[in-house]
C-alpha cells in the first residue's frame, strides 16, 4: 500500500517579510498621533494651497472620474477655493464617525468653500462648501458630514453639473449687467462711442479674451439699435434669458 505524503504548506523569505511590513504599516497607522497624521497627508501643503487659492494642491482629495482628484473638478468647472473661508485644521473631534449622534474622532479635515473668481482675482460665494476627513490611523479621506464631498467621491456627476449650472449664470449674470448699464447711459445721452471705447480698453486684461471683445461692441451695438425701444429693465432680462438658452 503507497503512503501518501502530506506536506507542510511554505512560505518563502519574500511573502513573509511582505507580511510584517504590512502588518508594521497597519500597527503605525493604529497608533498614530495627530501630529503624525498631518505630516503623513501634508496639511501644512493644504493649508498653504487655500492661504494662496492654489486649486492645484488637492489632487489628493478623492474625486472619482477625475484624473487629479478634486483638483481635476475644479479646473473642470472653472471652480476655485475662497481662502477668506476655507481652512484645514487637525484636533481630537474633527472627523465625524456619526452624524445623527455627533459622535466624533481625532483626525484632520479639509473644508473649502468654493467660488468663482473674477480677471481682478476677486471671488464670489457659489454656496457650496466641501468638506474632506481623515481619522488617525487611516489612510484615506472620507466625506465628513459633507453631501457634496460624498458626491465627489462617488463620482455621481451631481457636484460637477451644479458647479457647471452655477458658472453659467454668473456669465451670463455679468452681460446682462452690462447690457443694462450700456441701456442706462443711452437713456441718459451718452454717445455709443463712450462704452465702445470703454471695451475697447479691456483688451489684454487678465482673463479677457478676442471673443469677449467683439461679443461686447456687438452687445452694446444692440443696445442702441435693435433694442433702442427697450427699458434698461427689459434689456437685462432678454440678455439673461437669450445667455442662459444658448448655453
Amino acid at each position: 500500500m503507497s503512503k501518501t505524503r502530506l506536506s507542510k504548506p511554505g512560505f518563502s523569505a519574500k511573502s513573509v517579510l511582505t507580511i510584517i511590513l504590512i502588518a508594521a504599516s497597519s500597527a503605525s497607522y493604529a497608533a498614530e498621533s495627530i501630529d503624525q497624521l498631518a505630516t503623513r497627508i501634508g496639511m501644512d501643503h493644504f493649508r498653504e494651497a487655500i492661504k494662496n487659492g492654489d486649486r492645484n494642491a488637492f489632487k489628493t482629495l478623492p474625486a472619482k472620474g477625475y484624473k487629479d482628484g478634486l483638483t481635476g473638478l475644479l479646473v473642470k468647472t472653472n471652480t476655485y477655493v475662497n481662502p477668506e473661508y476655507s481652512f484645514a485644521e487637525c484636533d481630537t473631534d474633527t472627523v465625524f464617525v456619526s452624524v445623527k449622534e455627533h459622535k466624533t474622532i481625532p483626525g484632520c479635515r479639509v473644508s473649502l468653500k468654493l467660488a468663482s473668481k473674477d480677471a481682478d482675482g476677486s471671488y464670489h460665494d457659489n454656496g457650496i462648501r466641501i468638506e474632506y476627513g481623515i481619522a488617525t490611523g487611516s489612510k484615506k479621506f472620507i466625506a465628513n458630514n459633507s453631501a457634496w464631498a460624498q458626491h465627489a467621491i462617488t463620482g455621481d456627476k451631481v457636484l460637477e453639473s451644479s458647479l457647471k449650472r452655477y458658472a453659467n449664470d454668473t456669465v451670463c449674470t455679468a452681460w446682462s449687467t452690462m447690457a443694462k448699464n450700456i441701456a442706462i447711459g443711452r437713456d441718459e445721452h451718452n454717445p455709443a462711442s463712450v462704452y465702445q471705447q470703454q471695451i475697447e480698453d479691456l483688451r489684454g486684461k487678465p482673463g479677457i479674451t478676442e471673443s469677449n471683445i467683439v461679443f461686447a461692441h456687438a452687445l452694446a451695438g444692440m443696445v442702441y439699435k435693435d433694442m433702442a425701444a427697450k427699458k434698461p429693465q427689459e434689456i437685462e432680462a432678454l440678455v439673461y434669458q437669450t445667455c442662459q438658452s444658448g448655453m
